[in-house]
């Protein structure tokens, strides 16, 4: 063999030991890496999102001097929420339904055998035009029946609405001398004019709800038939109707209206009764 074959088979030779040698320099580089990354791991000290060699503690102790606040019992307010599934938030409780207003004053039964209740002359009055006054709840429905009956011709006026208990004794005492005057004695008298006017005390009047309703023309009776054919729309009844006596304890008094409001008119007027009846 020549010189030259046998350098030549020498330099593959030494060429190929250089590259087992880089190659074997390399896996154990890429071993001992893997060996640290692995070790890492196990320790929980290597972290994705730093750059440092040395990963951040995850609790710090912010304790101030004195407290007895350990890093312990930070590290468990930080843990992980428990796989357990979330409670249903609270409903809201029930709310109550609106109070209805009461209507219970609209019906007050008051007559000879019912006093007026406790507390009854504690009212909001509105006076009218001729001075005299209704309880302000009834206003707006007088109003409007006013309005509808001057519509077809006809003149109303109240001739009489509120009256304080002196004022009922006072027009008591009236009849009660008109009926002396006729010759009557005194208990006749008493009992006439009981007929026509209410014990003080048992007056609808005293309540505001009532009122005497005339007409300003000579001729009231086109006034008081309509009324007994319309006034129910407005929550008014004719309070003392004829043949009713023993059951109201006052004589028909065509004039004489009460406001029990629409739905108890519309009841009263449909089955001809009193408001004694309607109330059994």
């Amino acid at each position: 063999m020549s010189n030259k074959k046998r350098d030549a088979k020498r330099v593959g030779q030494v060429r190929r030991l250089t590259a087992l040698m880089v190659i074997a320099i390399l896996l154990a580089v890429i071993a001992f890496a893997g060996f640290r990354c692995q070790k890492k791991l196990q320790d929980g000290t290597f972290s994705l999102l730093s750059s440092s060699s040395e990963a951040p503690p995850l609790v710090t102790n912010t304790a101030t001097p004195g407290s007895s606040t350990s890093t312990e019992t930070l590290a468990e307010a930080t843990a992980a929420p428990t796989t357990e599934p979330p409670t249903e938030p609270p409903t809201d409780p029930p709310t109550e339904p609106p109070t209805e207003p009461d209507e219970s004053w609209k019906l007050t039964l008051v007559n000879r055998w019912n006093k007026l209740p406790e507390g009854s002359s504690d009212i909001s009055l509105v006076s009218l035009s001729n001075g005299n006054a209704v309880d302000a709840r009834i206003y707006s429905d007088l109003q409007a029946m006013f309005d509808a009956a001057r519509a077809q011709g006809l003149s109303p006026m109240v001739r009489e609405g509120y009256r304080t208990h002196a004022d009922q004794q006072a027009m008591m005492d009236e009849y009660i001398n008109r009926y002396l005057a006729e010759g009557c004695t005194d208990e006749e008298a008493r009992q006439k004019a009981e007929s026509y006017v209410a014990i003080p005390g048992t007056s609808e009047h005293e309540l505001g709800l009532a009122v005497d309703i005339n007409s300003t023309t000579d001729d009231a009776w086109p006034l008081y038939n309509w009324l007994a054919a319309n006034a129910h729309e407005y929550g008014f009844i004719l309070r003392y109707p004829d043949g009713k006596t023993s059951i109201t304890g006052i004589d028909y008094e065509p004039w004489h209206y009460r406001y029990v409001g629409k739905e108890a008119a519309a009841e009263i007027y449909a089955r001809q009764i009193t408001l004694e009846e309607y109330l059994q």
